[in-house]
């Protein structure tokens, strides 16, 4: 397992908030803080900006004061929280755990747990989480450098993924070859890459990762 990961637990019982911590101590999670309510752990998130640049996880209670669990999963949603969510839940909640995870959460656990499924579950999370980070770095730096086109290179850069040679593109573009040339050398550099197919293959997983943007 990953033991320079980050554990956030959101639980109103401080003993079982205890236990769970000793919990993942031993299995050599060093990184682990327990939240008593949604609302503490809503008012120390803007504090834990550099927590969440690292892999993670978080163990939500379903059932709490004020806001409940389900509540705070709604809103992290709409702040594109990162990290996976896996429940704690007792097994009149079951139900309501399967339809969270149709919403988004990575997985459940009843209670009490299994300490070793939890820790499976806490590490199949971490796993999907530092996919999660990579894609977001890779999704930033790429739309970083395709704002840096100007609106020629913008042009190049689509026939290129058209697989469009330099001299269909000028005849297309009303370009002379060489213009188009320099367009093209421009657009590798700035998108960081040696070749054509190398960007293809880099725009292709950013469409992958982001349809919507795409």
């Amino acid at each position: 397992m990953n033991t320079a990961m980050k554990i956030f637990i959101v639980e109103d019982d401080a003993e079982l908030g205890k236990s769970l911590q000793l919990l993942f101590r031993s299995a050599g999670i060093t990184h682990c803080r327990h939240f008593l309510s949604a609302t503490d752990f809503l008012e120390a998130l803007p504090t834990l900006e550099d927590d969440l640049q690292k892999p993670g996880c978080l163990l939500l209670d379903i059932r709490l004061p004020a806001m409940s669990g389900t509540e705070l999963f709604a809103k992290l949603q709409t702040m594109n929280f990162a990290w996976p969510v896996i429940f704690m839940t007792g097994h009149g909640d079951l139900q309501m755990a399967v339809e969270l995870m149709q919403l988004g959460a990575m997985d459940y656990v009843t209670k009490p747990f299994d300490p070793m499924l939890l820790i499976t579950k806490i590490k199949k999370a971490t796993e999907v989480c530092e996919e999660r980070l990579m894609n977001a770095a890779f999704s930033t730096s790429h739309r970083e450098k395709l704002l840096q086109l100007t609106a020629h290179e913008q042009h190049v850069f689509d026939k290129i993924l058209e697989n469009m040679t330099n001299r269909e593109i000028a005849e297309e573009l009303h370009n002379s070859t060489r213009t188009i040339e320099t367009h093209r050398a421009n657009v590798l550099k700035k998108m960081g890459v040696a070749s054509a197919l190398e960007l293809a293959q880099q725009h292709e997983r950013y469409k992958l990762i982001n349809p919507n943007k795409a």
